[in-house]
């Protein structure tokens, strides 16, 4: 339950602002909310309870906004069986999500890329990193920090408004917290939840609470809420690591692969507001959040290396096309080899934010301070590979089928072949003030002008080593190699050391064939191998990977607020200005890029003759005006017009300049690199809307959007000369450097339709057509070209839900086309067609207890991945589905 008070004579002008200042219960249970005592009697309290409640709710925030908003309540987001709020963002029409390991990490809003849309916690950035090696640090944010019971509500801002931070073009999602004073004194709510995932075949707790207090004035007040949740994340599939075009035209995969991913995921959030009123003109709210994740993981991965076969060992080559999709090698001298990889893994971020508001008859002035940090990435990791020489048959087609001659099962006939590792650790931290100021006025249609002034300080790392164990060190006068001894000696075979330990099923209902029972690794003897005490390996820092961007960011911005008979809106421009400095490693190219910091050993340490820290500065500066307008042609109906322009700042790792090596001794070297004057996407934006209000829980509306963006991110390549240490030559590589590009245009319509249809039915659909293009020129020689990242065709959710006084049920079907996913194992990726259908129910046995009952993905949907044309499969991965069964305790 939520409430607000307000007087009934500024009904209509009011409610869009009580109703986006309400708390409600999300996953949590039902929050007791109370008027403030200042407030005269003359007020009604406005009650939101249950399914239609919450709808209701959203559906007032939407009406009565002066942008084109879509926004989810609390209690909305508790009766979806989501986990993190990207999961919640994925029923918001027009918004796309990635579930990478069967789970809601990040976003795409309107075709633009989760790199080029904003999250802000209750209106300000909250630092973020990723736990996974192979990501880089972008202005993305990792939605799996943050738990669904956290939020309030959230609002998703499609056209910008000037008051509000630059940096979208797709849109930004606003998180609000829980307020202490708008909560009734000794509020509890306690949440026990036990999820089952069939992969895993594992049965993870979840936890969450919320303590509320404030005292008898109503004037100072205190709430703490935590999550603890764990999940044993597994998933398996097929992979094709890359594919190549031969002479003949022919498009061969490089590596058929069967991996078996496992992550233990431990997620630890802490919030609580102290929230202070000491008068009817003055608060003061301090929030502190703090959310750690525990991402520790491994992958084994059974390789044909297919693209090492030589032309007489295959055979029964069949071909979809110009794509071979089946053969076989024979001979016995096939390249299988096995893959262990052990990563330990964390992030961690953690923000204090002071909110004070000040409010007079001639004015309101608001102003805010606060800092965020985070932290993450891999800290260790170790790579473990064996082989074995086999015969070995695959077939792509349909239902995938992998055999090999050597058995998957019996670690004593895969010898011991090498390791690598190391660690990639990021940072992120920004502080920020600012101050804004409301003068309410009398000027024609203008009813208020708004002014304010933003700072804010932001600082990205990288940091990148690489670990060494094949190198001498001195015994006795003789050189020794402590891994070749490990490998060829104390443990030459799978089988030795206790490196198996036992046999698994893998991936059974995405192919077939013997490799789908197979060894399990042990982790822990190869970490203790690799990085045990015992352990002697070198550490080097590899230098063209490592990075520094600050950017110091100041915005101004006026805004006027507008209204007369049957319309409302607002003007007004906000100028960005950034100060850039980026910097990373110069160092002299008789080096491989290495530098040895830790137990070089008998060998001279690996350093360049020059070495120096560079920096390299810019500035610039963007005018960003925006309108909205909305006119009531009835007294249900509205029409909306917006306009703007908008601007997103390029990725961290793309804006390094950095110089970076692929591995020099292959056919064609490879290197990548950065580019500080990457300059900023900026698109002008329209959008045209039509709202239908036939009843206080239904809605039809439609949304036309058009995006005139300047500028897509491209690559550009050269050649350059690097030293290969080992065998003292220089070698030619192609360097790919990311540089400004063509622009392109996105064309779409969004249409909802919502209705209750009385009796606890009722329906919640949308759809979202994009049509987004990039004028670049397709280059098949230059990956990534003229392609929009993120961008599907075709986006609908559907949702149908019943509710009584006790029990209350939803079925929601969440589907979009596919969509380009960037680069992968030097290969153009997509992402096929993904459905997802999920329910939640709850059944209330009294005023203090709820039952839950909730279900993810349970079609078992996989995720499907290619190169360009279907045919040629990248991956298919089966995540699985998840019940989960719970408690929601309140009094």
């Amino acid at each position: 339950m939520s409430s607000k008070t307000f007087n009934k004579k500024v009904l209509a002008t009011s409610i869009t602002m009580i109703l986006s200042g309400m708390a409600a219960p999300g996953a949590l249970a039902a929050d007791k909310v109370t008027a403030p005592a200042a407030k005269s009697d003359n007020t009604e309290i406005i009650e939101v309870r249950g399914i239609r409640g919450s709808i209701k709710q959203d559906i007032n925030n939407k009406r009565f906004s002066n942008s084109i908003v879509d926004s989810i309540s609390a209690e909305d987001i508790g009766k979806f069986p989501d986990k993190n709020v990207a999961e919640s963002l994925s029923r918001v029409t027009g918004i796309g999500v990635s579930r990478e390991f069967g789970e809601g990490e990040k976003i795409t809003v309107r075709a633009s890329d989760p790199t080029k849309n904003r999250t802000l916690l209750n209106g300000q950035y909250v630092g973020t990193a990723d736990w996974f090696i192979l990501d880089n640090p972008s202005r993305s944010f990792n939605f799996t920090l943050l738990p669904s019971s956290l939020v309030s509500n959230l609002e998703v801002y499609k056209s910008p408004e000037a008051s509000l931070d630059e940096g979208s073009i797709g849109g930004t999602v606003v998180l609000k917290t829980r307020k202490p004073l708008d909560l009734a004194a000794h509020t509890v709510n306690f949440n026990v939840q036990q999820q089952y995932s069939e992969v895993s075949e594992e049965t993870d707790p979840i936890f969450e609470g919320l303590y509320s207090w404030k005292d008898e004035s109503e004037r100072f007040g205190i709430l703490i809420s935590g999550s603890k949740s764990e999940r044993f994340v597994q998933r398996e599939g097929l992979e094709v690591l890359g594919w190549n075009q031969q002479e003949n035209g022919d498009w061969n995969p490089r590596v058929v692969a069967a991996p078996i991913f496992k992550q233990e995921r431990e997620r630890d959030t802490i919030f609580a507001s102290l929230q202070f009123a000491p008068s009817d003109e003055f608060d003061v709210t301090l929030n502190v959040l703090d959310s750690k994740m525990n991402s520790n993981n491994n992958n084994s991965n059974y390789l044909l290396m297919f693209n090492n076969e030589s032309a007489d060992e295959i055979s029964d080559v069949v071909r979809d096309g110009d794509s071979i999709m089946s053969a076989s090698v024979t001979g016995g001298e096939g390249d299988v080899r096995w893959n262990h990889i052990n990563r330990v893994s964390k992030t961690d971020i953690n923000s204090i934010h002071l909110d004070m508001n000040f409010h007079a008859d001639e004015y309101s002035i608001n102003a805010q301070l606060g800092t965020t940090e985070a932290e993450g990435g891999t800290y260790n990791e170790t790579s473990w590979e064996y082989t074995a020489a086999s015969n070995y048959d695959f077939d792509l087609n349909g239902r995938p089928e992998i055999n090999t001659q050597v058995d998957p099962t019996d670690g004593s006939q895969f010898n011991g072949g090498w390791i690598w590792g190391g660690n990639k650790p990021t940072t992120d931290e920004e502080s920020y003030a600012q101050v804004d100021l409301e003068l309410p006025v009398d000027f024609g249609a203008f009813t208020a002008v708004k002014v304010g002034v933003k700072y804010r300080d932001h600082k990205r790392t990288q940091d990148r080593e690489a670990y060494s164990w094949h190198w001498g060190q001195a015994t006795d006068g003789e050189s020794a190699n402590y891994m070749s001894q490990i490998l060829n000696n104390q443990c030459p075979t799978l089988a030795d050391c206790g490196l198996s330990n036992g046999t698994q099923s893998v991936a059974e209902d995405v192919m077939s064939g013997n490799v789908t029972e197979q060894l399990k690794h042990s982790s822990a003897v190869m970490r203790e191998l690799g990085l045990g005490d015992d352990a002697s390996y070198a550490v080097h820092k590899t230098l063209g990977e490592i990075w520094e961007v600050e950017e110091a960011k100041t915005a101004f911005y006026v805004q006027g607020d507008f209204s007369g008979d049957g319309y409302r809106g607002n003007l007004g421009v906000r100028v960005a200005r950034t100060k850039q400095k980026a910097a990373a490693y110069a160092f002299s190219s008789d080096s491989g890029g290495l530098m040895t910091v830790e137990n070089p050993g008998i060998n001279d340490d690996l350093m360049p003759s020059s070495l120096e820290w560079q920096n390299q500065s810019r500035t610039y500066t963007e005018i960003l005006p925006s309108f909205n307008f909305a006119y009531d042609l009835t007294g249900d109906q509205i029409v909306r017009l917006s306009a703007a322009r908008v601007m997103a700042r390029p990725n961290f790792s793309d804006i390094a300049p950095i110089s970076a090596p692929g591995d020099l001794t292959v056919a064609n070297p490879t290197a990548s690199a950065g580019n500080p004057n990457l300059d900023p996407q900026l698109a002008n934006q329209f959008d045209v809307a039509w709202e239908y209000y036939f009843d206080d829980a239904s809605l039809v509306s439609a949304t036309v959007f058009y995006k005139d963006i300047e500028s897509y991110q491209t690559s550009g390549t050269s050649t350059e000369s690097f030293y290969r240490q080992q065998d003292d030559t220089w070698v030619e590589a192609t360097v790919t450097r990311p540089e400004n590009g063509p622009g392109g245009t996105t064309t779409g319509v969004e249409i909802t339709y919502q209705q209750d249809f009385g009796n606890g039915f009722g329906v919640a659909t949308n759809y979202t057509y994009t049509d987004a293009k990039n004028d670049g020129k397709r280059d098949d020689n230059l990956l990534g070209s003229g392609l929009v990242l993120g961008a599907s065709e075709h986006m609908a959710n559907i949702t149908a839900y019943y509710e009584n006084e006790a029990f209350s049920a939803r079925l929601m079907y969440n589907y979009r086309t596919e969509w380009y996913k960037g680069l992968s194992s030097g290969s153009e990726i997509y992402n096929d067609d993904f459905g997802q259908l999920d329910f939640s129910t709850s059944y209330t046995v009294n005023e203090n207890l709820t039952l839950v009952l909730e279900g993810v993905n349970i079609l078992d949907e996989e995720v499907v991945e290619y190169n360009v044309d279907k045919s040629r499969v990248m991956s298919r991965y089966q995540n699985g589905p998840r019940v989960i069964l719970g408690a929601n305790i309140s009094f």
